[in-house]
């Protein structure tokens, strides 16, 4: 099993995105916001993110900027 991030805004996609995920036995958490996502990625311990380019407040390639540093 899996500790997973998924950072999307799109909340019929995420919702598309977490039943498979969970449905393979691993444990996601989702969230909208970019600023919150970075946030909560720093904060703990995530096997995989999987983070959508264009987010509320903060875009995707600038939490993976962010992460990388």
């Amino acid at each position: 099993m899996m500790k997973i991030l998924l950072i999307e805004d799109d909340q019929e996609l995420a919702s598309y995105i977490m039943k498979g995920l969970k449905e393979s036995g691993h444990c996601v958490e989702h969230i909208i916001n970019g600023k919150h996502g970075l946030t909560l990625a720093m904060e703990n311990e995530f096997n995989v993110l999987i983070i959508d380019r264009m987010l509320p407040e903060l875009d995707g390639l600038s939490i993976v900027k962010a992460l990388r540093a």
